[in-house]
């Protein structure tokens, strides 16, 4: 019997703007998932893609005075290309404009119908444009959203309704007690599905108000929640694909802003369609910068590409790994990104590189790599597993220091010969982040050729 290949997910992008590192960041988690699974003998299929319905997005291409559909379809190539230009090795990449995306979403619905939890109804709210959704009383603060910070808008209108029954809200809350990391993300699933507010959730929108989004079957005035067909998509991805024997996922990366839809809304509808659901889902914070929050009104608003322009790719994948705290709010500062790459990548992981094979090829050493096997990271906490790393890089520096190892005495080869080895072991620990900087470093030290990985910033 064949082995289930592990399945790992990002959300995915919401098209009503330009890519950012928020999403880079999720994307690269994801990609540095696959790449250590895959390094354990593992199979692995990565989706991520771009949500492109919804009130935000029919606004933007308003703006923008295009068609939503080309509106969309030019923002989603940038979302994609993100990941090529970042060497993201995803399998798939899925848009709900995809028509079979859109068949697969109305059969789930027509399903949800049969089973008898959608129910119409007129509803009255309080509505946050920035989260296309009904906002419950603890998600308000001095009457506007928590999350947007914008006015709320009174909207009253029918809609179909996802019935929560308290049944499924005991299984929805003992899998987020199993599978939401971390532990604050997991308690604040908790504390919202408990909430009257979730008895009950709205899954459709007035087609004549909203407009852009995938038709309700059976009814002509309604138009599905953007929520309701985006989050089908883990599953759709696999049918167009003729793979849904990957589901459940294995890991499922979102942000912490969108994690009730993740934790309550999406097992809610995977429970009523008859799905496992996921294994684990990992939540990561905001990224913020210059201690506050990302905005194109502030000006601070920082782009991938500025990333690479200044330090790469593989430096920049390093960095924001090392730089940042995933499951945590981080700060992001030029001073504290650069501080990181001179400091651990330009003369700490460069600078060791470097000078250890030039004693190596003073002394012709050459060891046989053909046994070294890398040891495994602690893959679900990023920023550790790099920290930790850099605590090995600095050691084979002062050992290096400390013992003299460039005096030839047959003591002093097995300890440099200690050394590369160690090195050899460090490159496959980087792997999953930085791989182009991983393999040359293997190839430095199988040939001895020394060649600088990363220049020093100049200020």
């Amino acid at each position: 019997m064949a082995v289930k290949k592990t399945y790992i997910t990002t959300s995915i992008a919401y098209v009503n703007a330009e890519p950012h590192i928020g999403f880079l960041y999720e994307l690269l988690a994801g990609d540095v998932l696959k790449r250590y699974y895959q390094a354990q003998g593992k199979e692995v299929y990565f989706l991520t893609g771009t949500d492109e319905h919804g009130i935000k997005v029919a606004q933007a291409a308003t703006a923008a005075g295009k068609e939503p559909q080309n509106f969309v379809d030019e923002v989603s190539k940038k979302f994609e290309q993100l990941g090529k230009d970042f060497n993201i090795d995803f399998d798939y990449f899925i848009r709900t404009t995809n028509p079979e995306h859109q068949k697969f979403v109305q059969e789930k619905w027509q399903q949800l119908e049969s089973a008898g939890v959608l129910k119409k109804k007129k509803y009255s709210g309080l509505y946050c444009s920035g989260c296309e959704a009904f906002k419950t009383e603890g998600e308000i603060e001095g009457g506007r959203c928590s999350v947007h910070e914008k006015e709320l808008e009174k909207i009253e209108e029918e809609n179909w309704f996802l019935v929560i029954e308290e049944e499924k809200k005991k299984k929805i809350e003992d899998w987020i007690n199993f599978s939401v990391y971390p532990e604050t993300r997991r308690q604040e699933a908790i504390n919202v599905l408990k909430s009257d507010s979730y008895d009950e959730i709205s899954l459709s929108r007035s087609k004549e108000r909203y407009g852009w989004g995938v038709p309700v079957p059976g009814d002509e005035s309604q138009i599905m929640y953007v929520w309701a067909d985006a989050l089908f998509n883990y599953i759709s991805a696999l049918k167009i694909n003729n793979k849904e024997d990957l589901w459940p996922a294995d890991i499922q990366i979102v942000g912490k802003d969108i994690v009730k839809f993740h934790a309550i809304i999406w097992p809610a509808l995977l429970i009523a369609c008859g799905y496992e659901l996921p294994k684990k889902l990992l939540v990561h914070g905001f990224i913020n910068s210059d201690g506050k929050k990302m905005s194109k009104s502030l000006g601070n608003v920082i782009s991938p590409h500025q990333l690479v322009d200044r330090y790469g790719v593989e430096a920049s994948r390093y960095l924001i790994f090392r730089g940042l705290s995933f499951y945590d709010d981080s700060n992001f500062t030029w001073a504290d990104f650069d501080h990181l790459y001179n400091g651990e990548l330009a003369n700490g992981l460069g600078n060791l590189v470097a000078r250890t094979i030039g004693l190596a090829k003073k002394i012709n050493l050459r060891p046989d790599f053909a046994k070294e096997h890398p040891t495994s990271g602690s893959i679900l906490d990023f920023r550790h597993d790099l920290i930790e790393l850099n605590a090995w890089i600095n050691e084979c520096d002062q050992n290096i220091s400390a013992n003299k190892v460039w005096e030839e005495t047959e003591s002093k080869r097995s300890n440099l010969d200690g050394i590369l080895r160690r090195i050899w072991t460090i490159a496959g620990r980087l792997e999953p982040y930085t791989p182009e900087t991983a393999k040359e470093i293997r190839r430095q030290l199988t040939e001895l050729d020394s060649k600088p990985l990363f220049p020093r910033l100049e200020k």
